[in-house]
């Protein structure tokens, strides 16, 4: 072996070395800087109204009861960000068949929302987060009528406020830009954006 790639081969070892020293010594920064805990989460969230923006149905309302869990922690372009997923137990849509404000439809359903994005916007027990979410519901019947479909996407984004309420407890509280569509998979499909409320609690069993 020449002299250059003898010297090459050292200077690779080092800086491997050096590289993994570095990031060891990040990692543990952030395990003693961040005061994240997996948690499970009893949530609800109750769309009250509805208005013509992505989606065209007016006056709907829908309801979701929800069991989460809150699984990870990690730095998107180095903003904390925690992902927790959740299962729609029940979830309730009443809407005007024609769209405006005509004959009523209920229907029922159940999903799951396995994207949620929250990012807290400050340290502490208590902080401001923005959040963001991709789910969706299946329902009884198709959505908004024969033509539609049962299977129905969930978009979300919106802001919320997190309080700590004890060692292994805590209450979310916000809002969220909501759009429900099945996606132009069926011949059908008018949508639904609202702004949704959502109350999570959270705890560690």
């Amino acid at each position: 072996m020449s002299v250059k790639k003898f010297t090459l081969t050292i200077l690779v070892i080092v800086i491997c070395s050096l590289s993994s020293q570095t990031v060891k010594a990040q990692l543990s920064d952030a395990e003693k800087t961040s005061s994240f805990t997996p948690s499970y989460s009893i949530s609800g969230s109750y769309a009250p109204y509805s208005f013509r923006a992505w989606g065209k149905m007016l006056n709907t309302r829908h309801l979701f009861l929800k069991l989460g869990y809150s699984h990870s922690e990690f730095d998107l372009f180095s903003i904390r960000t925690h992902l927790s997923s959740e299962l729609i137990l029940t979830g309730w849509l009443r809407y005007p068949l024609d769209g405006r404000n005509g004959q009523r439809e209920t229907l029922y359903g159940f999903g799951m929302i396995p994207l949620i994005a929250n990012m807290p916007l400050s340290r502490g027990n208590h902080y401001p987060f923005i959040t963001s979410s991709l789910g969706f519901i299946i329902t009884q019947n198709h959505f908004p009528n024969l033509n539609g479909a049962r299977f129905n996407f969930l978009l979300g984004t919106g802001a919320g406020y997190h309080i700590k309420t004890g060692p292994e407890s805590a209450v979310q509280f916000g809002y969220k830009i909501h759009h429900l569509s099945n996606g132009y998979m069926a011949n059908e499909n008018p949508g639904i954006d609202s702004v949704m409320l959502f109350v999570n609690i959270l705890f560690n069993p």
